[in-house]
């Protein structure tokens, strides 16, 4: 009898768990992005896949810059003013569109620009934010995958798959769009494995950038970076570029960019490369509209790390850290009140 009931309960769990299994990928669809290079005009043919339509539904995605162009699709396709609504049919979906690469971010500099020999962007440049409507439980596998010429090369803070191909996946996303920095084209790189992390730093040759100091730097760093912040990403990717790139620098997720002219280390003790690190990876943001101006919490917060980081890792002395902390309290002593 007990022999009977303890094969009853195993043939349960076990056909219970391939049912829950088929359920599951029942739910998941495949999301395949084509980046299709055009020299001449200076932008990428955008080939959005998906194989099964009616698990996605509906997208949404504001095109109110007009950076999207010749925008096409099967299913039903719909564009209101600044706005493009996309039905998707079922099985097979296909959204394909074409998209200009640089983009002036202030007069004369640019936070996404097309070089002759190499073009750096992120990938809300290839793919907008999209606002999806998908089957309840639904959720994508994704995978981008650029066509180049064939002496050039890109690189991505996802992970590869091929040469010129990544898987993205983002756990914090049901819909997975390819976000971060990218640079393509005739490219120099250094890489190392440093506390677990991934980290590849990258440029246009002969483009002045200093990539095996970025990687020395980081080798001393990067633990403590790991021991204040816990979380980092598994990949990272720090991307170099001149003129007529923003003489700043700029974060996204796993990634960013920062002008090849840029110090290390600011004369005034404070780390530009760390700075946009702490942006990184803490992702905090203080509200900005025509009313508020908030920014002073987030680059306040990534300012103090851009130093305290380089003390921890024994970069500057406790002295040296008291100079800058009373630098920056007499650069600020005007405010009287924060919002």
């Amino acid at each position: 009898m007990w022999k009977l009931l303890i094969c009853f309960l195993m043939t349960w769990c076990l056909t219970g768990g391939v049912f829950a299994a088929q359920a599951k990928s029942d739910l998941v669809y495949k999301v395949d992005y084509l980046a299709s290079l055009q020299p001449d005009q200076k932008g990428f043919w955008v080939t959005v896949e998906v194989d099964k339509g009616e698990l996605l539904g509906r997208v949404l995605f504001s095109n109110a810059k007009k950076r999207f162009t010749h925008i096409k699709a099967n299913g039903k396709l719909i564009e209101r003013d600044d706005q493009v609504e996309w039905q998707l049919p079922k099985g097979k979906a296909k959204l394909q569109y074409f998209t200009l690469i640089t983009h002036e971010k202030d007069k004369g500099k640019f936070d996404a620009y097309y070089g002759n020999e190499w073009a750096i962007f992120r990938g809300d440049d290839l793919v907008p934010a999209f606002h999806t409507y998908e089957k309840e439980g639904a959720y994508s596998q994704a995978s981008i995958k650029f066509s180049l010429p064939s002496n050039w090369t890109v690189k991505s803070p996802w992970k590869n798959q091929g040469r010129f191909d990544f898987v993205i996946d983002n756990p914090e996303r049901r819909f997975d769009r390819p976000i971060g920095w990218f640079i393509v084209g005739k490219i120099g790189t250094r890489h190392a494995n440093v506390s677990g992390t991934s980290i590849t730093v990258a440029s246009p040759k002969e483009s002045g950038m200093q990539r095996m100091e970025v990687i020395t730097f980081f080798s001393f760093i990067w633990p403590e970076v790991k021991k204040t912040f816990g979380l980092v990403p598994e990949k990272l990717l720090i991307l170099g570029a001149p003129d007529p790139m923003w003489r700043g620098g700029l974060s996204a997720p796993n990634s960013l960019y920062l002008h090849v002219d840029r110090p290390l280390v600011s004369e005034n003790g404070t780390s530009p490369l760390f700075h946009e690190i702490t942006h990184m990876i803490t992702r905090i943001r203080g509200k900005v509209t025509d009313k508020h101006n908030d920014d002073w919490i987030a680059e306040g917060l990534a300012e103090y790390y851009s130093f305290e980081l380089l003390h921890k890792a024994g970069g500057i002395s406790k002295n040296r850290k008291k100079k800058i902390l009373k630098k920056l309290a007499d650069w600020g002593k005007d405010v009287k009140h924060l919002r």
